[in-house]
């Protein structure tokens, strides 16, 4: 919850109309009997790592669709060696004069048609699954099939909104139930690829094969991936954050009844709250009550009296 503090109005900075005055944060100084009077609360900073990253959604992959187009592949390729088969029977029947050339001809036709049908099978799996798939590459890996035929894993397409990757290819991806709240689980993956655009969804799209994981078929996930490396930081509580003059800040406690102010970045969001990099500013408490009234007291206001 934000506390809302009167401030220097953005109309009336004498730096223009919607840009505010710098704001330069000085200590505040308490007594102890000051901190109790006001109902200044604090609460330890939790330091955590912080991994940059970019939210998407997806969904859990309806099997159906490969497993047709597999038994589609797996029929035309038979009935391409089939007919590859008999037309080599019949050149050499031919050869020694064994069969007509109309028989060979007819045996021709067939391999070619049968081939032509193989191609088709195997680009219509293409259009669906993405050409880097691990079963449509030239050693047409069968272990992820396996995986997914027996629900040791779930194939997730996920969407990221659009300019938020770069051009690089996520290295992982993660995957948790729609609307989770923190702390509970989240599926990682390593595995993944490139997916044709979905033409009802702007984004870049993957695919990725999760593992050990509770998701269902059919079933819509958040999905996350990141975009930098890892940095050390502190969590901010959110029921720390203080807005003033158009811009979020929070209070430290530096030393024992000792305050300054501290500008927050809102692009970095964690579960009940948002992350600051670790810099020599960062104390180790933070205030979550009162915060208002140490802006009064900076600012010069008066501060109510019990």
């Amino acid at each position: 919850m934000f506390a809302l503090a009167a401030g220097l109005s953005a109309a009336a900075s004498p730096y223009g109309a919607g840009h505010s005055a710098p704001e330069q944060a000085r200590s505040i100084v308490l007594s102890a009997e000051d901190v109790t009077r006001l109902g200044i609360r604090t609460t330890t900073v939790e330091k955590i790592r912080y991994t940059p990253h970019v939210r998407g959604y997806g969904v859990v992959v309806d099997l159906g669709a490969l497993v047709q187009a597999e038994a589609n592949i797996a029929t035309a390729r038979a009935a391409a060696r089939q007919s590859r088969a008999e037309l080599r029977r019949q050149r050499s029947l031919f050869a020694h004069n064994a069969t007509s050339a109309q028989a060979m001809e007819a045996a021709e036709r067939q391999s070619s048609t049968d081939d032509a049908q193989l191609l088709l099978a195997e680009r219509q799996e293409v259009v669906v699954f993405g050409s880097q798939a691990p079963w449509a590459t030239a050693h047409r890996d069968q272990t992820a099939i396996a995986e997914l035929s027996a629900g040791r894993a779930v194939l997730v397409k996920a969407t990221f909104p659009l300019d938020t990757l770069g051009t690089m290819r996520p290295a992982e991806l993660s995957a948790t139930h729609l609307g989770a709240r923190q702390n509970l689980a989240a599926w990682t993956s390593r595995q993944l690829w490139n997916a044709p655009a979905d033409p009802a969804i702007p984004g870049e799209s993957f695919f990725a094969i999760i593992r050990g994981s509770d998701l269902q078929a059919g079933e819509h996930v958040l999905v996350t991936a990141p975009t930098g490396p890892s940095v050390d930081g502190v969590r901010i509580p959110s029921q720390a954050l203080l807005l003033s003059n158009e811009r979020t800040w929070c209070y430290l406690e530096t030393s024992s009844g000792s305050f300054r102010r501290l500008q927050l970045d809102l692009n970095r969001p964690l579960p009940n709250g948002y992350f600051v990099a670790a810099h020599p500013s960062i104390a180790r408490s933070v205030v979550v009550r009162g915060t208002g009234l140490l802006l009064a007291r900076e600012l010069g206001a008066v501060a109510p009296r019990d």
